[in-house]
């Protein structure tokens, strides 16, 4: 079967929501109100996640006991109570298999091993070489750095860009270098744009942020 892990799935967030359903069932109406936010994105992930996963990454989805939970959540962060569209799973995708903490946040389903070497920190350049034609709204050490798609090529192809405290006036050059090979913190899309938080790679006193957190621009 060509598509088995994307029937899989399937049939698991149908399981995930039933489970969701028999909790809403035992709430009262004030608790209900309550997880209107929650009990809206499951049914918009049970009714259109599907239409953007492939095979790939349903067979990552299934590594986990509720993978509906995880999309309900990552939904939430990036659309809140708009109007889901197929591009926006596609954004949520990318940012939890892209997440360095999913594993850890999120249980496992069971006989599934842990991914080696999942704690090894995502670089700028992999992270945007992951999301061709996107923009990148960072903050950097070295101040606040826009890239439109176009600044995205030139940046990978060696050339360096202008990092700013807040004031274009004292931009200073960042190196290509110096940029790409940064980790990324954190990072969320929203407005047709990656929100992002990059560091120097610091491989023994780094404390990693979720990407589920966002970051405020």
């Amino acid at each position: 079967m060509e598509n088995k892990y994307q029937v899989l799935l399937f049939d698991r967030l149908q399981e995930n929501y039933a489970a969701f359903a028999d909790q809403w069932s035992a709430m009262t109406p004030s608790e209900l109100i309550e997880k209107a936010e929650k009990i809206y994105a499951a049914q918009m992930v049970k009714e259109h996640l599907m239409k953007s996963v492939d095979e790939q990454q349903a067979e990552w989805l299934l590594r986990f006991e509720n993978p509906l939970e995880i999309m309900r959540d990552k939904w939430i962060n990036e659309n809140g109570m708009e109007m889901v569209h197929d591009e926006d799973f596609s954004h949520a995708l990318w940012a939890v298999m892209d997440c360095q903490d999913t594993e850890n946040l999120y249980p496992l389903a069971p006989g599934v091993e842990p991914t080696p070497g999942r704690d090894a920190p995502v670089t700028v350049r992999e992270f945007i070489e992951r999301h061709p034609g996107a923009s990148f709204d960072m903050m950097t050490p070295g101040g606040f750095v826009y890239l439109t798609p176009e600044r995205v090529m030139l940046l990978l192809a060696g050339q360096s860009v202008k990092g700013h405290p807040g004031e274009i006036e004292y931009a200073m050059e960042i190196t290509a270098d110096e940029l790409l090979n940064q980790e990324v913190l954190n990072a969320n899309f929203s407005g047709n744009e990656w929100h992002m938080l990059s560091n120097e790679i610091q491989e023994m006193t780094r404390k990693p942020l979720t990407l589920d957190q966002g970051v405020t621009m």
